[in-house]
C-alpha cells in the first residue's frame, strides 16, 4: 500500500513540475481576470488568522481595494446605538465587472490568480476574505462597482458578536527608525491602528477615514478638484463612482445622491452644511502621520485640522458661522425699524453662502394691529 501512495506522489509531482500553475491552482475561470481556486490552493494561501474583530473586517477591505490598484481609499467609520457599527469602504480601483458582482462573496473567489500577496498583515491572495466577513457580520453588501470607476462596499456589524476595541479615537504612538523611517511603536489595536500602519506600510495610497458625513465633504471637495481638471483636458484624472458630486449645488439633492449613489445615510441638514462647508473635508491619515512626526499620539479630531483655509474662489466662506448669526441679528434690528414704518414684520434672516456672495431671504408677515 505505501508503495502504491508512494507511486501516486510521486506521478503527482511528476504532473505538477509540467503542468500550468495557474491551471493547478483554478478550479473555475469566472471571467475578467478573477477566478475560483481550488480548495488546496486557498488552504495554502490561509491567512494568519480569520475574522475576529471589526479591525480585522476593516484591514481585508482596504487590502481588497489597496489590490484592485486604488490610490484613494476612504473608510466612514459610525457606531449606531452604541451596538451596531456601520462600516463603508469606497475606493477608486479597478472596479467589479457587474456580471462579478454576486459572486465576489463565495468562497475561494479572488482576481489573484498568480500568486498570494505578503504585505505588513501577512498573506493575502486567498479568495476567502468577503466570504469570510459575510458568515460573521450582519450584513455585507456590494453597494455599487463598476469598472474602472471603482468598489463601494458596505458592512454593518454587531459588536455583541464581533467585537472590537473601545477606543477608537486614538491614532497609535510613532517612533522614528533609521531603516524603516516612521513605524508604529504603541497604542491601542484599534482601527486608527489598523489604517495607520497601512498607511505607513503602503506606498501611493491616500487613506481616509471619518463619519459618513465627513467622507461625503471629502468626496465631495475631492471630486470638485477633479471635475476642475476634466475641464481643464486632464483626462488622466479618472472618473471615480463620486465623480457628479461635484456638480451638486443644492442640499436635497446632494442628499439623495448620498444616499442612492454611494449607500451613505447622511441627513439633508449634513448635506446643506457641507455645500456650506459647515462640515470640512478631512485631511488624509497619511497626513496626519507625518504632521504627528511621532511626539503625540493624534486623535481622530485631528483630522479637522486643515493646514489652510480651504476657500478657494469660495469668497463667502471666509464668513464663520458666528460671523453670519451677527450679521442677522443686526438685519433683524434694522428691519425692525424700517417694517414699523410699514407694517411689517420679518422672521429671523436666513442667510446663506454661495462662492463669492451672501444669499439672504427675509420672509416678511403683515404687522397685526394692536
Amino acid at each position: 500500500m505505501s508503495a502504491v501512495r508512494k507511486d501516486g506522489e510521486d506521478l503527482l509531482a511528476f504532473v505538477k513540475k509540467f503542468a500550468n500553475p495557474e491551471t493547478v491552482a483554478v478550479e473555475e475561470d469566472l471571467g475578467h481576470g478573477y477566478v475560483r481556486l481550488r480548495v488546496t490552493e486557498a488552504e495554502r494561501r490561509q491567512a494568519l488568522q480569520d475574522i475576529r474583530s471589526v479591525e480585522d473586517v476593516v484591514k481585508e477591505l482596504v487590502r481588497n481595494a489597496r489590490d484592485a490598484g486604488a490610490d484613494h481609499i476612504y473608510v466612514s467609520f459610525q457606531k449606531e446605538r452604541g451596538r451596531w457599527r456601520n462600516l463603508h469602504v469606497l475606493d477608486n480601483g479597478r472596479g467589479i465587472p457587474r456580471e462579478l458582482h454576486q459572486k465576489i462573496f463565495e468562497a475561494r473567489v479572488t482576481s489573484k490568480v498568480d500568486d498570494v500577496v505578503e504585505d505588513y498583515f501577512g498573506v493575502h491572495g486567498r479568495g476567502m476574505a468577503l466570504f469570510s466577513i459575510k458568515r460573521v457580520v450582519e450584513e455585507i453588501r456590494l453597494v455599487e462597482s463598476a469598472v474602472g470607476r471603482g468598489t463601494i462596499i458596505h458592512a454593518r456589524i454587531d459588536t455583541h458578536r464581533l467585537p472590537e476595541k473601545k477606543d477608537q479615537s486614538t491614532f497609535p504612538r510613532l517612533e522614528e527608525s533609521e531603516e524603516e523611517g516612521l513605524v508604529v511603536a504603541g497604542g491601542p489595536h484599534n482601527v486608527p491602528r489598523v489604517l495607520s500602519e497601512f498607511a505607513l506600510d503602503t506606498e501611493g495610497i491616500e487613506i481616509y477615514l471619518g463619519s459618513n458625513s465627513e467622507i461625503l465633504s471629502t468626496l465631495y471637495h475631492h471630486s470638485t478638484d477633479l471635475r476642475k481638471r476634466w475641464a481643464a483636458g486632464g483626462e488622466e484624472a479618472g472618473r471615480p463612482l463620486w465623480f457628479e458630486l461635484g456638480g451638486i449645488k443644492e442640499g436635497k439633492s446632494l442628499h439623495r445622491f448620498a444616499t442612492e449613489n454611494l449607500g451613505l445615510a447622511v441627513s439633508e441638514r449634513n448635506a446643506f452644511r457641507i455645500l456650506e462647508f459647515e462640515i470640512p473635508p478631512l485631511m488624509s491619515i497619511n497626513e496626519l502621520l507625518g504632521k504627528s512626526g511621532g511626539e503625540k499620539c493624534a486623535r481622530r479630531s485631528d483630522l479637522h485640522h486643515q493646514p489652510k483655509p480651504f476657500w478657494g474662489d469660495q469668497l463667502a466662506r471666509r464668513l464663520s458661522t458666528q460671523d453670519l448669526r451677527t450679521l442677522g441679528d443686526r438685519l433683524r434690528d434694522v428691519f425692525g425699524e424700517i417694517g414699523d414704518r410699514c407694517w411689517l414684520t420679518a422672521e429671523s434672516p436666513v442667510i446663506k453662502r454661495r462662492k463669492d456672495r451672501l444669499i439672504i431671504s427675509l420672509k416678511l408677515h403683515e404687522k397685526e394691529e394692536d
